[in-house]
């Protein structure tokens, strides 16, 4: 009977996984969003959840059995058997959700000066097959963002920026490995979710409404439409949701320029920028240049990369955990809240404009 392994990036929207063969190839994957969402859109909503309902299994069951049920999938396309057929399974995720998973509580992620739950990389059985969790550099930097640089492998001058519920940065300088976070919310994942919209379409919309002149470089709506919003090729923008790309643009743009100040990396030194994840897939770089998400000169030394929380999961399926281990003890991260320029350019960059 041929075995074999599994991979998953557990996202906190949407989760990915891979069925491996022992030799590398891909048998299968599949996909779907995390039922944990019901309980809402972002990582400190589960928090709360855990909060006031301390005994409650519901937010890892209710994953948990979605993931049975898509490895069952993919191993009856190979006509295997679950869960026999799987000798292990490695999921690459946020500390959040790392720490739902192994059950371990989740206070010191909600909580400065904000210690990671999990120092290790937990195990637990899913039906008899082991089940590993590496985890990440921080409370903010998980084995997803922390692996995809590993998996890459990022390189001197070169920045992964994982876009999704947060944006996860890690830049590689003078041989240190720099890492910190941003918190995006639900702009590029969830904001036009109710109207059928991914975020990159909605993005597209702010982005030709921009240059065609129909909302004000400032951002601001209207008044005549600041109530009902605007619609553009079928899609409404509210001012909520022009809000919540303002703030995550913002974030975006702060974090990564007090990541090369404190890293001491000019942006000139910048080699590449490895954009991953399913928002950054199909994100157009113009609009991202548009917006002020990217800074205009550096959209030539961008590379879409993919799912690489995935394809580090993968990796670590094949090889193991330990060089990965190694790589991530030596992440230094910062952390920005509280940093007068940081706050400086946040509120700077609020406005939906081009930048330098």
């Amino acid at each position: 009977m041929e075995r074999y392994l599994a991979a998953i990036d557990l996202g906190t929207t949407t989760v990915e996984a891979s069925l491996l063969r022992p030799d590398g190839s891909v048998a299968a994957k599949h996909g779907f969003l995390n039922p944990q969402k019901k309980y809402g859109s972002d990582v400190i909503s589960r928090m709360t959840f855990l909060q006031k309902h301390p005994e409650s299994d519901e937010l890892r069951e209710g994953v948990l059995s979605e993931m049975r049920e898509a490895l069952k999938k993919m191993l009856s396309w190979q006509k295997a058997d679950y869960p026999k057929a799987l000798s292990q399974i490695v999921i690459t995720c946020n500390s959040v959700m790392a720490a739902i998973l192994l059950k371990v509580p989740t206070e010191s992620l909600g909580i400065a000066p904000f210690g990671m739950p999990l120092a290790h990389t937990g195990e637990f059985s899913l039906d008899g097959i082991p089940a590993f969790v590496p985890v990440g550099a921080s409370a903010f930097l998980g084995s997803d963002s922390c692996g995809g640089a590993w998996a890459l492998p990022i390189e001197e001058d070169e920045l992964l920026m994982d876009l999704g519920t947060n944006g996860e940065m890690l830049l590689l300088h003078d041989g240190k490995i720099h890492g910190a976070s941003a918190a995006c919310g639900p702009a590029f994942e969830n904001c036009t979710r109710s109207q059928g919209i991914y975020g990159s379409t909605t993005l597209s919309v702010l982005s030709n409404l921009l240059r065609t002149g129909k909302l004000p470089g400032d951002g601001t709506l209207p008044p005549e439409i600041a109530e009902n919003g605007i619609e553009f090729h079928g899609i409404r923008i509210t001012a909520k949701i022009l809000h919540d790309v303002q703030l995550a643009s913002a974030a975006i743009y702060a974090t990564f320029l007090s990541l090369l100040k404190r890293a001491g990396c000019g942006m000139e030194d910048i080699r590449h920028i490895y954009l991953s994840g399913g928002f950054g897939f199909h994100l157009s770089l113009r609009d991202a240049g548009t917006i002020g998400l990217i800074p205009e000169s550096l959209l030539d030394r961008v590379k879409i990369s993919g799912n690489t929380s995935l394809i580090a999961a993968e990796k670590m399926a094949l090889e193991g955990i330990d060089d990965y281990d190694s790589f991530r003890e030596n992440i230094v991260s910062h952390q920005f809240a509280g940093d007068p320029d940081y706050e400086g350019v946040f509120y700077d960059s609020m406005s939906l404009r081009s930048r330098n």
